[in-house]
C-alpha cells in the first residue's frame, strides 16, 4: 500500500499519541474529548471491518479492476478523492461551515468535530475502493438536510439506479452508458441503532440527503453517502432513443447481442419493446468475455429503469 504524507494530519496524529497537547490549541484536552466522542459514534454506526487507514495521507487500494486512490481531506473544507488507474477522479465535499481540523482514529476513521452547527463530520476509505463522509446528527436542531457537492470527470453523468442510488457513468462507445462508479442508496441509524428514513435528491451536481428524524429519533443520528469511482460493473444504460431501435430490431452499438437473442426467457428486443410501452428505457449488465461462448450469456441483468427529472439518461 502507497501512502502520500499529509503534513497537517501527521502533525496532529502524532501530538495525540505523544499525549501532548497539539501546536496551536489552548484546549486541546476538550478537543481530543470532541475527536473521541465523535469516533466512538460513527464507529460505532459502521463498524470498522471495512474501513481501510488513514486515507488522509493518500490510501492506493488493489481492487479486480485496478488500483485506486482514496484521499480524505485532513480538514473539513477539504474534498474527498476517489481517483482510477487512469488518472479520472470523483470528488465530494463536505456539508462544512467552518475548517475543523481532522483527527483520525487506529482504526481509520477522521472525524471533524463541530464542523457545522449541531453537526460533526467525519470520513473513511473502504476496503473495496471507495469513500464515505459521515454526518452526525447531534441534537433535533441539526440541519435535516445535508448538501455534497461533487466533481465529475468530463463526460461522466448520473443516472438514478432505481434502488435509492446513483451509478456514475460515463459513454460506452457509440451508444448508452457504461457505469464506472456508485453511490450507495443512503442509509441513517439513531442513538439505538434504528433506521432513520433517508433519500438523495440532485441538485445539478449536488447530492443532497435529507434525513427525516422524528420525536421518537435518538440522538445522536449517523448518515453517510458512500460512492466508488473507477470500478466499472458492467451496467449499460440506453436512452428512449436508442431503446426505440432495439424493439424494433435494430443494431445500436456492435458488440450488443442481436436484438432476437434470449436472455432470461425473453428476447432483447421483447424486453426493449416493454420499456418503450411503458415510457421507459433498457439497461443491461454486460459481460464481453463470456460473447465466445453465448452471445445472451454476454447480457445478463437485463431490465428496464426510469430517470426521474433532471438525473436519468432515460430521455
Amino acid at each position: 500500500m502507497k501512502l502520500k504524507n499529509s503534513v497537517r494530519a501527521a502533525m496532529l496524529t502524532t501530538a495525540l499519541i505523544a499525549g501532548t497537547a497539539a501546536p496551536a490549541t489552548a484546549a486541546s484536552g476538550s478537543a481530543v474529548s470532541a475527536a473521541d466522542r465523535v469516533t466512538a459514534t460513527v464507529q460505532k454506526a459502521t463498524g470498522t471491518a471495512d474501513v481501510a487507514p488513514d486515507s488522509t495521507r493518500g490510501t492506493v487500494m488493489a481492487t479486480d479492476r485496478g488500483l485506486v486512490t482514496v484521499t480524505t481531506p485532513a480538514s473539513a473544507d477539504g474534498r474527498v478523492t476517489v481517483a482510477a488507474s487512469d488518472g479520472s477522479a470523483v470528488t465530494m465535499t463536505l456539508p462544512a461551515a467552518v475548517d475543523a481540523a481532522g483527527t483520525t482514529s487506529a482504526a481509520g476513521t477522521t472525524v471533524y468535530p463541530n464542523a457545522a452547527a449541531h453537526t460533526d463530520l467525519a470520513t473513511q476509505a473502504t476496503v473495496g475502493g471507495g469513500a464515505r463522509a459521515l454526518v452526525t446528527l447531534k441534537d433535533a436542531k441539526a440541519p435535516t438536510t445535508q448538501r455534497f457537492d461533487l466533481g465529475l470527470p468530463e463526460g461522466a453523468s448520473l443516472v438514478a439506479d432505481g434502488t435509492g442510488g446513483y451509478d456514475i457513468v460515463t459513454s460506452a462507445g457509440g451508444a448508452g452508458l457504461v457505469a464506472r462508479g456508485h453511490i450507495d442508496a443512503p442509509w441513517a441509524k439513531d442513538a439505538k441503532g434504528n433506521a432513520v428514513p433517508t433519500r438523495y435528491s440532485l441538485e445539478g451536481n449536488t447530492l443532497v440527503q435529507t434525513i427525516e428524524t422524528g420525536p421518537d429519533t435518538a440522538f445522536p443520528v449517523v448518515a453517510d453517502p458512500h460512492y466508488t469511482w473507477g470500478i466499472i460493473s458492467g451496467t449499460v444504460y440506453f436512452n428512449k432513443s436508442e431503446t426505440k431501435v432495439i424493439a424494433l430490431g435494430g443494431t445500436v452499438v456492435g458488440w450488443l447481442p442481436h436484438p432476437a437473442a434470449v436472455v432470461g426467457g425473453r428476447s432483447l428486443a421483447g424486453i426493449a419493446g416493454y420499456a418503450v410501452a411503458t415510457d421507459q428505457c433498457i439497461k443491461f449488465k454486460v459481460s464481453p468475455a463470456l460473447a465466445p461462448l453465448s452471445p445472451a450469456a454476454a447480457v445478463a441483468g437485463s431490465g428496464t429503469y426510469k430517470g426521474s427529472a433532471g438525473d436519468g439518461y432515460c430521455r
